[in-house]
């Protein structure tokens, strides 16, 4: 067993509640705020956990992001420099079109495409090496190790924060796993 093999089964786990939370959703219902007007919306929660992933696993890569490579900013009609990596402003959130709960569920397929090749890939030796990607917010460099346990934790709350709302926005209770 490879030091990506436990990641990499979250990831197939929990992407497989947030496909599951994404099916079928309208446009409205990809873009309520249950919780009020200061709450993400599913359809951001989907999109930004998404970008996370790719930016963080391309770069562990040495790739493009899909997000530019395989032009997804172009199904999301917004420019290939959007990040949505935190930091973004209430009315960023409000006014970010989800397009469709289908493009959402693309993209992070593709996404974890990305992800999976690189966990699948790693080495333990790999695991204690400086990470490429640490976010602005990280306070310090970090080693691959921690920026996969940070986006594994983030992923995965995310993720269950969308199949909660779902079940909210559904009337029907949690939307598990």
């Amino acid at each position: 067993m490879g030091a990506g093999t436990v990641p990499d089964a979250t990831f197939d786990r929990v992407g497989g509640t947030l496909l599951r939370a994404l099916d079928g959703l309208s446009i409205e219902q990809l873009r309520k705020q249950p919780a009020g007007p200061e709450s993400n919306p599913i359809g951001w929660m989907a999109f930004h956990l998404s970008r996370v992933h790719d930016n963080t696993f391309s770069a562990l890569l040495g790739k493009e992001q899909v997000w530019r490579e395989d032009q997804w900013f172009e199904k999301f009609d917004l420019p290939p420099e959007t990040t949505s990596l935190g930091g973004n402003t209430l009315d960023q959130v409000r006014a970010f079109d989800p397009v469709s709960a289908d493009i959402l569920a693309g993209y992070w397929s593709a996404v974890r495409a990305r992800s999976h090749e690189y966990l699948e890939s790693m080495r333990d030796e790999d695991i204690e090496k400086m990470s490429p990607s640490s976010p602005p917010s990280v306070p310090e460099p970090e080693t691959i190790r921690l920026t996969i346990a940070r986006v594994t934790s983030d992923t995965s709350q995310h993720i269950g924060q969308v199949a909660y709302v779902r079940g909210i926005v559904d009337r029907h209770g949690w939307y598990g796993a």
